[in-house]
């Protein structure tokens, strides 16, 4: 009875599965006609996809933040696909206005804009929400929000019936600890994309969320993320950090840092071979969950109850043997 089942169950399944892999296979053509917008191209995940798709024969315009960023391409940028980078704040409705013209200037031969790609995003202040404060939200949704929804507001004319693909991560499915304003930045991304793919299905936009797992990149780096630690719990109250004890700080730091260290994929051409099918494919998923941390861990673990998840995550701090705070050891 049981294998009966299994087969009835299983099958089905089987097939869905092949028809899916054959249906997002086939690519479109004329990759030499599709231009795309990339931000964030200074480095990491946007700079790598400059040039995949600048191989591949497409013209790319590459915005930049800043002027060492633009000045790379420039001399870097050897494929067939012509790549045109300048700068361009997704924080500045100024800068975002004066890059349309650049744009608008270079799609009109070829009939509009492909693809916009948000790739531009920052992690921002990461520690206990209870040491954060307003401006380190804004801060974080000011690009990885609001800086996704001006780039796509001052350039969806261009791109009616075709594409737009954004990084999310897999913070944007799942809660983590010390990652609160690049938490909620995420959430809100998956929300928005959401909001548009339902929204403009209607003219044949395809809209796409890739969501990576941890990814050994420049916003990863257990320098970088060091110094923020460090620089928040020096901003703090003297009061605040007494409530938590230096024990804690240092041994929450360190387990972030090893974390980073070891567990971040260095493979980071998933993540660029995802932006890539999503731009190319004649049928884009609307989802690309990327590595084995966000398929096999944080996607599965969205989906379970609160309980159980909030359970998880104290089983690890006993098995880690986490201090307690030292307020609570008195």
């Amino acid at each position: 009875m049981l294998e009966t089942l299994l087969f009835f169950i299983l099958i089905p399944i089987g097939f869905y599965w092949i028809i899916t892999w054959f249906l997002e296979k086939k690519q479109i053509e004329g990759l030499n006609r599709k231009v795309v917008l990339i931000t964030g191209c200074d480095s990491g995940f946007g700079r790598d996809l400059v040039f995949k798709c600048s191989d591949a024969g497409m013209p790319v315009l590459a915005a930049c933040l800043t002027d060492s960023g633009v000045e790379s391409l420039k001399k870097e940028a050897k494929g067939p696909g012509v790549v045109t980078p300048f700068k361009m704040d997704v924080r500045s409705d100024e800068s975002i206005e004066a890059a349309k013209e650049i744009v608008e200037e270079i799609t009109k031969k070829y009939g509009g804009l492909h693809g916009i790609v948000n790739n531009a995003g920052i992690t921002g202040a990461s520690l206990w929400d209870d040491l954060l404060n307003v401006k380190d939200y804004i801060d974080v949704m000011d690009v990885n929000l609001n800086g996704v929804v001006r780039v796509t507001h001052a350039f969806m004319h261009l791109i009616k019936k075709a594409k737009i693909v954004t990084t999310a991560s897999v913070c944007g499915r799942v809660s983590l600890p010390l990652l609160g304003p690049y938490t909620c930045s995420k959430y809100a991304v998956e929300a928005y994309c959401d909001t548009l793919r339902i929204e403009n299905a209607i003219f044949g936009v395809s809209v796409s969320i890739i969501e990576p797992g941890f990814f050994k990149t420049t916003l990863t780096d257990p320098k970088r993320i060091t110094k923020v630690f460090d620089d928040i719990w020096k901003r703090t109250t003297k009061e605040k950090r007494d409530e938590y004890g230096d024990k804690v700080f240092e041994c929450t730091k360190n387990e972030m840092i090893t974390m980073l260290s070891q567990r971040c994929n260095k493979n980071t051409y998933l993540v660029v071979n995802a932006y890539f099918h999503a731009l190319t494919s004649a049928r884009p998923r609307a989802r690309y969950p990327v590595g084995l941390d966000a398929n096999l861990i944080y996607i599965p673990v969205s989906f379970l109850p609160a309980p159980v998840t909030d359970f998880i995550f104290a089983a690890v701090r006993i098995i880690k043997q986490f201090p307690k705070p030292a307020i609570l050891q008195k």
